[in-house]
């Protein structure tokens, strides 16, 4: 610092009076200023000298882009809906919003048949493709259609949440949307309380702005499976509004949206065979990890009783450092198809002699994603990319119709596939998958002129079955369990049959238990054995979930579930348990169970009578069988039985969870949203007020399903 000193006193006398004032006073003061220049400079510089911006730098946010012929048409060059319907002149869009891919299938078959059916250039979109306030401009002589799927508590897909944001400023930002013709289709469960909550949401928002609504506003239920009859209906209702607007219908023919191409050609063989990578829709992102194999590293039967099997597998992350996972969190499963289904196919198609020679498959059209990763083999499509276990729709029969091998095959195809009623009768009675159906209208024999595209178009890709994870990441951060209650219908027949759940039985599979039931699992080879470890192995991934406990350990709990609804909560009492054994203060918990039999499938039991010996009046249980005795008593019943017990603990501050079926998640709002009124003398509107508050708080939470 005495160098700076002196150099100021040596600079020529019009300069000195100015940096005199500059002379540091102590060398902690000369430091400042050294960093100070320093960091001055750096600001000055940057860009320029340093951190020059790196002009690929867009491409590390890229999806790579798939090759031999099947290159992904989702990655659009704009972003701007209209300027992409004007350059390629479409007369329409189908907007899809999907979350298990049954909208973004059902815009597919919608589009292929506009083309097909009536000439328009109709294109395919994926909400998340384009920006919302794009939509805005679509010219008047176009229209756009959305189908619109709700999912858990009245959410969006997560391909729908910038439409959704969207929507919800409409208002406020005062858009005009009266250029905007449009149709919508929702997708949802009756059993849910927010049914189709998106689609009446997104549609009100557009008719307030000034949208024209060219048809009523249509619903497909999936309580009672109707969402392809529903569809179906609605489609019709579509394509009178298509007459009526002038277009001519003309005799649909079959046009493939895939070239499919068996091939010996070195490269691709070599490429095929390196093994399968994952589905080819699955992206990883902030909220969902990559697909990997998981080892099991241990299992047990919780119960079993008749034909149904819970079990419960402890799961190995120690080889996948890049996948973690927080209590509360969810485990997608990507089940692989059993192999008798396999071989039952590739019989009916008399293709079993070509299951493992390598095939090409390329979208003919530009708006087509590819379904299968490729080159791959028929082997390979049929046990990880394609849901062949699926049941088939009334649609298929009357598609199939035109390849049938005989005039008999074709005869019982159209007969059923126009009778809704006679569809009705036969896959009540029978499990009707596609390789099924193809053996059903022709015994003797297979179908050559049945196009492999026709087979990839129609089969749905297969999806991830997500499992609340039943473990604590802070008592087992590198070991996820799952509990899964191994599902089997029985049909009557004749001949008597057992459709199998395919990702319960997946999982049973790889837990390496033996059923005491009568019923036989199918058989899934290739389900998974680690080279390395010797032990089996699923394929899955990790998504995050809100569904969490609050920060505050002194919070008290109440916790509602009936069945594998008690996976979550399993995690939460033992991390409860945790932290009281360190000394750390708890909150008060209240924990409803509900399932059939104390004796049969009350899972966890020792478990759970272990914390309330150690927590004491910390933990208050009660639990509800439906099948102990002649009274039936669910859990929605011990709700209302104490109801005030559970609004206390609301009023004091408690976070209240749900998991389970999402009827028994309806009763047990009912149940509480009735004992608040009473208890509190509020009108409906006031209670819908109050719920509603603690919802927003995150106060009151739900994990249902179907």
């Amino acid at each position: 610092m005495e160098t700076i000193g002196i150099w100021i006193e040596d600079l020529p006398a019009p300069f000195h009076p100015v940096l005199q004032a500059l002379r540091p006073s102590s060398p902690a003061d000369g430091v400042a200023l050294i960093l100070f220049l320093l960091s001055s400079f750096a600001c000055l510089t940057r860009g320029r000298l340093w951190q020059k911006p790196n002009p690929f730098h867009h491409i590390y946010f890229e999806r790579p882009q798939l090759q031999n012929g099947t290159t992904n048409s989702r990655a659009a060059s704009t972003r701007n809906i209209a300027e992409r319907l004007e350059k390629h002149k479409n007369e329409l869009v189908i907007f899809w919003g999907s979350q298990s891919g049954t909208s973004e299938r059902f815009a597919e078959t919608l589009g292929r048949e506009c083309s097909t059916r009536f000439g328009l250039r109709a294109l395919i979109a994926d909400l998340s493709d384009y920006d919302a306030g794009s939509i805005a401009s679509i010219s008047h002589s176009r229209f756009a259609v959305f189908l619109l799927s709700t999912y858990g508590e009245g959410d969006p897909s997560d391909n729908t949440t910038g439409l959704w944001d969207w929507v919800k400023r409409l208002d406020s930002d005062k858009v005009s949307l009266a250029g905007l013709r449009y149709i919508a289709l929702g997708l949802g469960n009756s059993k849910y309380k927010y049914y189709n909550h998106v689609l009446d949401v997104i549609t009100s928002a557009f008719d307030a702005a000034g949208a024209t609504a060219l048809l009523p506003r249509a619903r497909c239920d999936d309580a009672s499976g109707g969402t392809e009859e529903d569809f179906q209906a609605w489609k019709e209702d579509v394509f009178a509004m298509l007459r009526s607007m002038g277009h001519e219908e003309r005799s649909a023919e079959y046009q493939p949206s895939f070239e499919v191409q068996f091939t010996d050609d070195p490269g691709l063989v070599d490429s095929a065979g390196a093994g399968h990578k994952g589905s080819v829709h699955y992206q990883p992102s902030s909220t969902c990890s990559a697909i990997v194999s998981l080892p099991v590293k241990s299992s047990k039967d919780l119960f079993t009783a008749g034909d149904r099997n819970c079990v419960h597998l402890e799961l190995d992350l120690a080889g996948s450092p890049d996948v973690h996972y927080k209590t509360g969190d969810h485990i997608g499963v990507w089940p692989v198809n059993p192999a008798e289904e396999i071989d039952r196919l590739l019989d009916a198609l008399g293709l079993q002699e070509k299951r493992n020679e390598v095939v090409t498959v390329a979208a003919l059209r530009d708006n087509t994603k590819p379904k299968v990763s490729s080159p791959t083999t028929l082997e390979s499509i049929f046990r990880y990319d394609l849901d062949i276990c699926g049941p088939v729709s009334r649609q298929v029969f009357l598609e199939l119709a035109r390849f049938a091998p005989c005039t008999e095959a074709k005869t019982m195809l159209l007969e059923v596939g126009r009778d809704r009623e006679k569809y009705a009768q036969l896959t009540s009675k029978t499990h009707i998958t596609f390789a099924r159906l193809l053996q059903l209208a022709s015994p003797s024999l297979n179908w050559p002129n049945l196009p492999l595209s026709f087979v990839i178009e129609t089969l749905l890709p297969l999806q991830p079955r997500y499992y609340s994870i039943s473990s604590s990441s802070v008592i087992s951060p590198r070991c996820a369990a799952i509990t899964a209650l191994v599902v089997n219908k029985h049909l009557p027949g004749p001949p008597a049959a057992t459709v199998h759940g395919l990702t319960s039985n997946y999982l049973f599979s790889a837990s390496n238990l033996t059923a005491r039931s009568l019923i036989a699992p199918p058989t899934f080879n290739q389900t998974s054995r680690d080279p390395g470890l010797g032990r089996s192995s699923i394929r899955a991934h990790i998504r995050k979930s809100k569904f969490k406990l609050p920060i505050t350990s002194s919070t008290p709990l109440i916790l509602i579930c009936a069945g594998t609804g008690f996976a979550p909560f399993r995690a939460f009492l033992a991390e409860r348990l945790k932290l009281a054994t360190i000394g750390k203060p708890i909150g008060k918990m209240l924990v409803f169970f509900g399932c059939r039999h104390p004796d049969t499938d009350y899972i966890y039991r020792d478990e759970l009578e272990h914390a309330k010996e150690r927590l004491y009046d910390k933990l208050e249980l009660y639990t509800a069988f439906s099948r102990e005795s002649e009274e039936k008593v669910y859990v929605q019943d011990r709700v209302a039985q104490h109801a005030a017990r559970v609004l206390e603990l609301l009023d004091a501050g408690a976070s209240m969870y749900i998991c389970g079926k999402a009827s028994m998640a309806r009763e047990v709002d009912m149940r509480i949203e009735a004992a608040v009124k009473v208890a509190k003398g509020l009108e409906e509107a006031e209670m819908k007020a109050w719920t509603d508050a603690l919802k927003k708080r995150g106060k009151w939470k739900a994990d249902v399903w179907g």
